[in-house]
């Protein structure tokens, strides 16, 4: 163990001192990390949502068991009731009222309270109850009485409520009372019959607990609450939020978001004898229904497997990522000017591919060099042929023959011009030895070049210069307009019929250096068009042509250099492309 543990830190030594925030060890070990986690929530929320679900299942399969249950037992009592009221009319209507009573023994059920008939007029015929009926109390006033016309022979049922016919207890009981018809040797009779069902077993079946904080509760036709655990609660205030939609709701199941983020499921079922409805309410919270012990141990599964799952993504990191550190410090050494160092690092085949290219990168630097000092030579020769090429003794003779000729004609100001003109052409072509100058010397330099030119033509063209002042601050090579405008005004505007145009402008395009020369001379025709740039061609009017174009791409690279767009007889359009140098 302590021989692996010193092997660990020999090869942790090289990586720990080097270890950057952005460094591929930190970035693969969180992102491994970061992935594996993000994995394992979505897992875990994907069964906690399976859970859930299958709990909630569960719980509406059982809170509408429950619910049926509940509404089959009372929808039993209700028909049991109406049972006895049937069998009674049916008595009453085939034998006298005294003979019904004296033939027959009523033994009631415990949840039927009493039995009674009353005449239309309210006054009593008949009762089960051994229990005196109040003196002073007005039957047809009572809700039970007044909602059934008697013999109709059809029901109705009350809501629970206290019976107050009867002296001693009151009791709390659902009243069904039926329209019959009986005859006695008085005549026919029509009549209200009263069975009273005791409440308490209704109240009994409707205490069952749904889950946790579950309760069960009854409503009625016209939005009437008929019973409710927390009856009093409701009736001083505090609403009950599931009974609007118990109303709304014919039957089934609906789950109801609360304020508190939690949910509450509503099941609702018709009861078959009456327009009563059984609700049953009860959270709906999925795996939070069960305590927190299983939460506690799904939060420790959780958080062990993060734990191993960032020491193997630390692991993991450590042996991809080590070879490369070993390449990265062969390559300080390269870069610090050692190009003897030679990588014997081995890995997978992405590292060994990478440490072949890098002995293969070190044999090109020393070649590339090497290519760079000759091509350092070449770019000075093919300056100094440029420089020559503008300096040739043929334009200095032209010009200074014009300066003799206008000094002989008494033309002083023409001769100033001129020589000054020629004077600042010189200076700037030199400039110091320097290889760059600013935009706007170059834009001056041309300037020179065209007074010259435009004097010895006896102004057989205009010329126009425009640039932004920010352009002009920026460096470029020189003497790479005079050139182009040289090839336009021998080539283009000098021999016109008609006055000539040269145009030229320096501007910024695409983050490039752009100068513009067009005219409106003779053009190019399109088969020499074509060939203007060719290294092989030795015209004498494209020497300086080519010599700008082959200085700017050994300078900055084959993206920039000549671009021509010509038309006969139209003119010709030559543009500059050079990157942005900053002064």
């Amino acid at each position: 163990m302590k021989r692996l543990w010193k092997k660990w830190q020999q090869k942790t030594s090289f990586l720990l001192p080097r270890l950057k925030w952005n460094s591929l060890f930190i970035l693969i070990a969180a992102t491994t990390t970061v992935i594996a986690v993000i994995a394992m929530l979505l897992i875990v929320y994907v069964m906690n949502r399976r859970f859930d679900e299958s709990i909630d299942r569960t719980l509406q399969q059982n809170n509408t068991q429950l619910v049926d249950n509940v509404a089959t037992s009372i929808d039993s009592y209700i028909a049991e009731m109406i049972s006895v009221s049937d069998t009674i009319s049916k008595l009453l209507s085939d034998n006298n009222v005294n003979s019904v009573f004296q033939n027959y023994h009523f033994v009631l059920r415990d949840d039927i309270d009493t039995i009674a008939v009353f005449d239309e007029q309210g006054q009593l015929v008949m009762k089960t109850d051994q229990r005196p009926l109040k003196e002073h109390v007005d039957v047809k006033k009572q809700t039970w009485f007044r909602s059934i016309a008697p013999g109709s022979r059809i029901y109705t049922l009350t809501e629970p409520h206290v019976q107050r016919l009867y002296g001693g207890e009151y009791r709390w009981v659902i009243s069904l009372s039926k329209g019959i018809e009986w005859e006695d040797e008085r005549g026919k009779h029509r009549g209200v019959m009263l069975v009273d069902m005791n409440f308490n077993n209704i109240k009994e079946l409707c205490s069952k607990e749904l889950g946790e904080n579950g309760y069960l509760y009854i409503v009625g036709a016209n939005d009437k609450l008929i019973y409710h655990p927390r009856q009093q609660m409701i009736y001083a205030g505090i609403s009950d939020s599931s009974i609007p939609i118990a109303y709304n709701l014919t039957e089934g199941n609906s789950v109801v978001p609360q304020d508190d983020g939690e949910r509450m499921l509503v099941t609702v079922k018709k009861l078959k004898n009456t327009d009563w409805k059984i609700a049953g309410v009860c959270s709906m919270n999925g795996l939070l229904t069960f305590d927190g012990e299983l939460r506690n141990f799904i939060t420790l599964v959780v958080v062990c497997a993060a734990i191993v799952i960032i020491a193997l993504s630390v692991f993991v990191s450590f042996l991809i990522s080590n070879p490369l550190l070993r390449l990265m410090h062969l390559m300080g050494r390269v870069e610090a000017g050692e190009l003897s160092a030679f990588s014997t690092v081995r890995s997978v085949y992405e590292v060994n591919e990478l440490s072949t290219s890098f002995n293969q990168m070190v044999y090109k630097i020393k070649q590339l060099m090497e290519q760079v000092i000759q091509e350092q030579k070449q770019l000075r020769k093919s300056e100094m042929n440029t420089l020559h090429a503008q300096i040739n003794p043929h334009f200095l003779y032209n010009t200074l023959d014009s300066i003799v000729w206008m000094a002989e004609s008494g033309d002083q100001q023409s001769v100033v011009k001129m020589i000054t003109a020629l004077a600042q052409f010189f200076r700037l072509s030199l400039s110091g030895g320097s290889h760059t100058i600013s935009v706007g010397d170059e834009l001056s330099h041309a300037e020179n070049y065209l007074v010259i030119q435009k004097m010895r033509y006896d102004d057989q063209f205009s010329y126009t210069i425009m640039a932004d002042d920010k352009v002009k601050s920026y460096k470029t090579l020189k003497i790479m307009l005079q050139p182009i405008i040289e090839n336009a005004v021998i080539h283009g505007v000098g021999n016109l019929p008609h006055p000539g145009i040269i145009d030229i402008r320096a501007e910024i395009k695409n983050d490039k250096l752009v100068y513009t020369v067009r005219d409106n001379g003779f053009g190019i025709k399109p088969e020499k068009l074509e060939h203007v740039l060719d290294i092989g061609c030795s015209s004498k009017s494209r020497v300086g042509i080519k010599n700008v174009h082959q200085r700017i791409q050994l300078m900055y690279g084959s993206d920039y250099g000549l671009q021509f767009k010509s038309e006969p007889d139209e003119g010709t359009e030559v543009s500059i492309l050079l990157p942005l140098v900053e002064a």
